[in-house]
């Protein structure tokens, strides 16, 4: 792990582009199979930021749209250690069945914080269950302490650049799934309800056609979609 956090620091120093290698050593180091880091805390939860390996992108998109999971929890500001995800039905009784279809049977989900500050989430997962062990928590938290001030240099930086497109491995949290903020406007306009009322609409919406709810939002802001028409 310390090979792992000299890489970050010295990514941030340099502002180069972090190699996606990085995300796999550092889940190697950590004794599973994938990890991602998420930013953001408010009402739609976390959104990737770093890490979109297969299965994690699945994840943390299938926690988007459900809106609840390990991460978004974790990101509210205490860990989420879960060493047996089959366990956690009545906790997050569609995210789990979902997650275990993924082949996922243990996630371990770290606050990202600067100070008194969450800022977001860290979670890795594993396909076979049980604890994280040898010193591995420990390097976890490391880990989502170099990850918090990397990510953070990160948005500065994209502030300052004419170009929005994302680093390799990496995602513009600012301008990152804009549509599915657009839709829940429109359909918020469309049957008269708050915006969070909306977004659980979108949400429900896109859980009920087994779709992520990026697709669905991005139907509504074509105008393929209107919930007033669905009564939805």
């Amino acid at each position: 792990m310390a090979a792992v956090l000299a890489l970050l620091d010295g990514d941030r120093e340099r502002g180069a582009n972090l190699p996606q290698s990085v995300a796999v050593e550092a889940a190697a180091v950590l004794g599973v199979d994938g990890i991602y880091a998420a930013l953001g805390t408010g009402p739609t939860g976390p959104v990737l930021a770093w890490g979109p390996e297969t299965v994690s992108a699945k994840l943390e998109e299938l926690q988007f749209t459900l809106g609840h999971g390990p991460g978004i929890d974790a990101a509210a500001g205490a860990p989420v250690l879960v060493p047996d995800l089959a366990a956690e039905t009545a906790r997050w009784p569609m995210f789990v069945p979902a997650a275990t279809g993924l082949g996922v049977r243990a996630v371990f989900a770290l606050p990202l914080r600067i100070g008194a500050i969450g800022v977001g989430a860290l979670l890795a997962h594993r396909a076979v269950p049980g604890p994280l062990v040898d010193g591995a928590l420990t390097d976890a938290f490391a880990l989502a302490g170099a990850i918090t001030l990397l990510l953070a240099h990160r948005q500065f930086t994209w502030t300052d650049r004419a170009d929005d497109a994302p680093q390799p491995g990496w995602a513009p949290v600012a301008t990152y799934r804009v549509e599915v903020h657009q839709a829940t406007g429109m359909i918020s306009a469309q049957l008269g309800v708050s915006l969070a009322e909306a977004l659980v609409r979108l949400r429900a919406h896109a859980y009920a056609d087994g779709r992520p709810i990026s697709q669905v939002a991005a139907d509504v802001v074509a105008r393929r979609l209107r919930f007033d028409d669905h009564n939805r």
